[in-house]
């Protein structure tokens, strides 16, 4: 093979057949011609010797395969970190750059040197002085419940109201006041109610004592938890002193049995916190004529005992005020069902009912009286309870509509003379007979 060169003639470099200054000496060249030298490539001889046994550290005793397999390990190697850069590059631009590693630098203690002892003069121990004993203060005596009363009220919700929890104290406090029926009392009057003495209750819970630490209090509680049954039986107190229950019959309603018993709608609502009186006002010694109360028969209810008769009448001193016989201003019956224009068709019962607001004496009895308002049939009769069903024979026998006026008087039942007459209602009967 040969080629042609340009050989200098200051320092007989061989340049490139087209160069214009040596390389190697710097000399102009250009006027020089180029010429051509024959180059004989010749295979070098190895000059390794494999009886060394250095055979692996020859490049050139490798063979082709191992050669082939290097270069892919490279390739691989290269690949991976492509991969890895265009990772970080694609978090860079979607988060931000990447959170550097926490670098947590751990300082050696300082080993701190002990106290300097120091001798000196003794220093004198503080001695616990008695703590002073708190002198008792005098305990306060209660001052008496005065309540005044108001339309509504009754002796035993203002008893109950003063926080008595049982009608033992009923005597003292008609004693105490000047009463002597129960059931009579005025609005206006000022009635004065000894204090409740404070006692224990045995079904309440014991309060956990102080010398307790948290632990244990914690300890008691999760116990307490666990040994609760929710289906066991829960205790109830026996009936309070002054009580007594009342079976209902069938046919006793509220009214008769707070009449039987000397006491109001109030009062029965008080001793039976679980009996619902719906729509009552209290104001109203039955509770009006909107109240409602739910009995059934064989229901146990509540109701003051009878009051035992006082033996112990206070010794009069001279400077008490003389209280007024509290008299009735009035004694007419409250009309209360049914009410005003209310129809009944041919086949219904009528039945009115009524209030007292005063008890029957023996010779006392409720007259009702019906009259037609249309025809001049009037009909009357005489009962001592607190309702009366109208008999079918006392409607207009024809199939007209008529109304009826009635109202309800308190009579004497020897002379038949009204004492007190409420007012008058009306209500409209469908007649059921076959005339016009």
């Amino acid at each position: 093979m040969s080629q042609a060169i340009k050989i200098c003639p200051i320092c007989q470099a061989r340049n490139q057949r087209g160069a214009a200054v040596c390389f190697n000496c710097g000399a102009g060249i250009e006027q020089i011609e180029p010429s051509i030298e024959a180059v004989a490539r010749q295979r070098q001889p190895s000059q390794y010797d494999f009886r060394r046994g250095e055979t692996d550290l020859a490049e050139a005793s490798l063979r082709r395969r191992g050669q082939w397999l290097g270069a892919c390990i490279i390739a691989l190697l290269v690949a991976c970190l492509a991969l890895t850069a265009g990772a970080l590059l694609l978090a860079r631009l979607a988060g931000g750059a990447p959170q550097s590693p926490l670098v947590v630098i751990v300082e050696t203690p300082t080993r701190m040197s002990g106290p300097t002892i120091t001798p000196g003069p003794p220093t004198a121990s503080p001695t616990a002085s008695p703590a002073p004993t708190q002198i008792p203060s005098d305990t306060p005596t209660p001052a008496p419940c005065l309540r005044e009363v108001t339309a509504g009220d009754s002796l035993i919700g203002i008893i109950l109201g003063c926080g008595h929890q049982n009608l033992a104290i009923m005597p003292t406090v008609m004693a105490l006041n000047g009463i002597i029926d129960e059931a009579v009392i005025r609005a206006g009057q000022l009635i004065r109610v000894p204090p409740p003495t404070p006692t224990t209750d045995p079904l309440a819970t014991p309060a956990p004592s102080p010398a307790l630490d948290s632990e244990s209090a914690a300890a008691e509680s999760a116990l307490a938890l666990l040994a609760f049954d929710p289906f066991a039986p829960t205790a109830t107190p026996t009936l309070l002193p002054g009580l007594m229950w009342h079976t209902v019959r069938s046919g006793e309603t509220m009214i008769s049995i707070a009449i039987d018993y000397a006491t109001n709608a109030k009062g029965l609502s008080d001793l039976n916190p679980e009996i619902q009186f719906s729509l009552c006002d209290f104001s109203v010694a039955f509770g009006g004529p909107e109240c409602t109360v739910q009995l059934s028969e064989n229901q146990r209810v509540r109701v003051p005992a009878p009051t035992p008769t006082q033996t112990a009448i206070p010794t009069a001193t001279g400077s008490e005020t003389p209280t007024p016989t509290a008299t009735a201003t009035f004694n007419a019956p409250l009309l209360q069902d049914p009410p005003e224009q209310t129809f009944f068709a041919a086949d219904e019962q009528v039945t009115l009912r009524w209030v007292g607001t005063g008890r029957l004496n023996a010779d006392e009895r409720y007259r009702v009286t019906v009259t037609a308002t249309d025809g001049d049939a009037a009909y009357s009769a005489n009962t001592r309870e607190l309702f009366f069903i109208v008999p079918s024979q006392w409607r207009v026998a024809d199939k007209a509509r008529h109304t009826y006026i009635w109202q309800v008087s308190v009579v004497d039942a020897q002379s038949g003379a009204a004492r007190h007459v409420s007012e008058e209602r009306s209500f409209v009967w469908q007649g059921a007979g076959t005339g016009l």
